[in-house]
Order: C-alpha cells, then sequence, then structure tokens
C-alpha cells in the first residue's frame, strides 16, 4: 500500500487505523439520542458501535463518544469510538495477505501496521459503513426516496 493520512482510533478494548480519505467528517457526540433526534446534518444518522461489531465483548461504558461519519449515497452513518488517538500524516500499511483475506467473514480488515510497538489492524470504514446500511434495511421505513432508520 502506498503512504497514506491514517488515524489510529481506540474502541473499548482495541485500537485500529483508518484511512482519512474515508471520512466525511469527526464529531464528538455527547450521546447516542443526538444521532437519533435528527442526525448531525439536519438528516438522519444511523448510529454504529464500531467496537461491538468488531469484537462482541468490546462494549463501551462512555457516553460521549466520537462518531467517525462516512457518507453513503446522500446517507449518513456514524461509526462510534471511544477515542480518536492520533493523525498519521505519512503511514504505510502492509495488504492482508490473500489467503488471510479470503478467510474472513467480512472484508473490513485492509492491512496491518506497526505502531508504538503494537500491531494495529487497518480497517476500511466505508466496507463498514455499507454493511451497517444493509444490516439496518430490516428496520427501516421508506417515506418517498428518503430512508428513515428506526428503532426496534
Amino acid at each position: 500500500m502506498a503512504t497514506q493520512p491514517l488515524l489510529i482510533i481506540r474502541t473499548a478494548r482495541h485500537r485500529y487505523a483508518i484511512r482519512r480519505d474515508d471520512l466525511f467528517d469527526a464529531r464528538l457526540v455527547p450521546e447516542l439520542a443526538v444521532l437519533k433526534a435528527g442526525g448531525l446534518f439536519d438528516q438522519a444518522c444511523l448510529g454504529v458501535e464500531l467496537g461491538p461489531l468488531l469484537d462482541p465483548a468490546d462494549q463501551s461504558a462512555q457516553h460521549r463518544r466520537h462518531a467517525l461519519i462516512v457518507t453513503m449515497r446522500r446517507r449518513y452513518v456514524a461509526l462510534l469510538v471511544d477515542q480518536i488517538e492520533q493523525f498519521l500524516e505519512a503511514a504505510t500499511a502492509t495488504p492482508l495477505p490473500a489467503l488471510l483475506r479470503a478467510r474472513l467473514q467480512h472484508s473490513w480488515a485492509i492491512g496491518a501496521l506497526t505502531f508504538e510497538d503494537d500491531l494495529i489492524i487497518q480497517l476500511d470504514l466505508r466496507a463498514i459503513a455499507r454493511s451497517a446500511l444493509l444490516g439496518s434495511q430490516n428496520n427501516t421505513e421508506r417515506k418517498g426516496n428518503t430512508i428513515y432508520v428506526t428503532d426496534s
């Protein structure tokens, strides 16, 4: 992989790397209800806890979260993490070998890098957001051309 700007993020139990270019925005959200009440940009926003999506035991106790905003065809997906730790202006991640990628349940992990003596998995936020939207379609209500995410 080429050198690219990456962010190191933290969930309750793990650290991950993400491409800065995958993000539309990053915001501090006081509580999940802010996303459900009307979104961040006067539009419905699907809020998804990133930690439990990747590891069911990765449950955060924090109320104030960082929302990593990804746009998907005029819809917003907010992937919630505990912390955005660091911005790496020029980092190089090693792509996952084809044999390993073929055995993953989802194609969300795309590479790995060493940061502060830790092995960090690089995630594809757009692929995660796409999966979150597809998973939420069972809990959606269509009004005209707009999809409103509702609680189940």
